[in-house]
């Protein structure tokens, strides 16, 4: 009787004990959770701010070539020697501005596409650890009906030692 009240002892005992590393587990998990969740908040925000600079970039850059655009057609047309010099002088000024801006575009792409490269890999850690975190919920539920038929076991026990 004792010793089945001992090893009944034993394996709440470990019950407990698996329960409670269960949930710290969970507990861990969740922590790591929130703080990927923030760091993709925080990827998110610069990701939006990168993609409307670069439309910006984009907009500044068809606005210019337009321009070049206009200013080829008034060369075109151009009847004396200064007018031609002027129009000549401000193609070039275009032109570098156009070479400026699509340096910058380049460089806002590639800082763009670093971020969502980082953002993905977040994303993939993000939903491994939900994985985690469900297969523990999972290991706590077959904990939980361990615990149920061991303790109907145990009452079963006391009911059949009662009757005695």
């Amino acid at each position: 009787m004792t010793e089945s009240l001992n090893q009944t002892e034993h394996a709440v005992n470990q019950f407990i004990k698996a329960l409670d590393k269960t949930e710290k587990k969970i507990a861990k998990i969740e922590e790591e959770l929130k703080s990927t969740r923030v760091k993709l908040e925080k990827m998110e925000e610069e990701i939006l701010d990168l993609s409307s600079r670069m439309r910006e970039t984009e907009r500044k850059i068809h606005e210019k070539l337009a321009k070049i655009k206009r200013t080829n057609k008034k060369l075109l047309k151009a009847e004396t020697e200064r007018q031609i010099e002027t129009l000549d002088r401000d193609l070039r000024q275009l032109n570098k501005e156009v070479k400026k801006l699509e340096k910058e575009y380049a460089q806002l792409k590639e800082e763009y596409e670093q971020l969502v490269g980082k953002e993905e890999k977040l994303l993939d850690k993000e939903m491994k650890l939900e994985e985690k975190k469900a297969e523990l919920y999972h290991k706590r539920e077959l904990l939980m009906k361990k615990a149920e038929q061991i303790m109907g076991r145990l009452s079963n026990k006391i009911s059949r030692i009662r009757s005695l």
